[in-house]
Formats: C-alpha cells, structure tokens, sequence
C-alpha cells in the first residue's frame, strides 16, 4: 500500500503568502471573500499584502465596502493590475498603498449603470440623484488618489476614460510598472 502524498493547496499557501486575488467581477460574494481574507490577515499581523487585479469591475457598493476594509486595516496593500482593472477594480486599486500595473495592463473608469430601465418615472429620478451622489464619492477619491485632469474625469463620467499602463504612470493611477 503506497501512501497518498498530501494535497498542495494553492489557495492557502497564497493567501499565507499574503497574496490576495480580484480575478472576477466584484460582486457582493467576491467583495465578502476578500474583505474576509484581509480582516484574517491583518489580525495576525501588520505586514503588507498583495493584492493582484484582473476585473473587468462590478457592483458598486461591494466595491466600496472592499475600499472601506482597505482603508481602514494597519496592513499596507499594495495593489498590482494584472491585465485589467476596469470600472469598480479601477477604484480598488487606486487606494492601495503601493500601486502597480503590469507592462500590458489597461485601466478603465466609466460612468455607472444604475439598472433603472422600465422603473416609474418618480423612481428613475430617485435613482439618478442617487447615482449623481454616489459617482460623486467615487471621484472624490479619483481626486485624493491619482493626477487625474478634470477632463479625463468628465470623460469617465460621460463615458469610457481608457488607460494603457505608461498612461496610468503619468496620470498617478500606479507608482510603478511591472516589465
């Protein structure tokens, strides 16, 4: 009888490693697994965490509610665009403490969708004042985070602001390129 070598868990080993990952949208169920995996780490001790991107971004408020755990740990996050960081993944990883961007990687922000096709009217109008207000908040932290111009904010608000790598460099979206 040979003896079962022991399963290699991937998940485990990285997340020992403090190496955290955003490879899908941000919805309210990958916003729960990650703030839960920087809570953990951050309890055990202050040492700084990685945070590795590929999204092509999500729902808001999870969004947020990831960005409010990043801001509020003792852990340092560095935050690394692997290929994509588009819509809310662009917010996150804005506010990491170290912000990195691989050679090929793009970053995109853009104005929000508020799913309000076929709503009363009085409802449309509630929830446009309600977005105006949240994408507010949002470019609030474009402002205390990167060198966006009012121009690319107004691009983004109305429509796609689309980045390459060098871009997001000189417009302070990432301290560093990954080559």
């Amino acid at each position: 009888m040979t003896k079962k070598k022991p399963e290699i868990v991937i998940d485990q080993i990285l997340l020992n490693q403090r190496e955290l990952f955003l490879y899908d949208s941000v919805t309210q169920e990958s916003a729960q697994k990650l703030i839960k995996e920087i809570i953990v780490l951050d309890s055990k001790k202050h040492a700084p965490i990685n945070l590795w991107i590929n999204s092509p971004g999500g729902n808001v408020t999870a969004g947020l509610a990831i960005i409010n755990i990043m801001k509020s740990v003792k852990s340092k996050i560095t935050t690394i665009v692997n290929s994509e960081a588009c819509s809310m993944a662009s917010q996150i990883s804005i506010v990491g403490d170290k912000r990195i961007i691989t050679a090929n990687g793009f970053w995109m922000a853009h104005d929000m969708s508020g799913g309000i096709t076929g709503d009363y009217l009085g409802k449309v109008k509630y929830r446009a004042k309600y977005l105006e207000k949240l994408f507010d908040v949002l470019e609030e932290d474009y402002k205390k985070y990167t060198k966006l111009t009012k121009k690319d904010l107004e691009i983004a608000r109305n429509g796609e602001l689309w980045l390459n790598a060098e871009q997001c460099l000189e417009k302070g979206i990432v301290d560093k390129i990954l080559k």
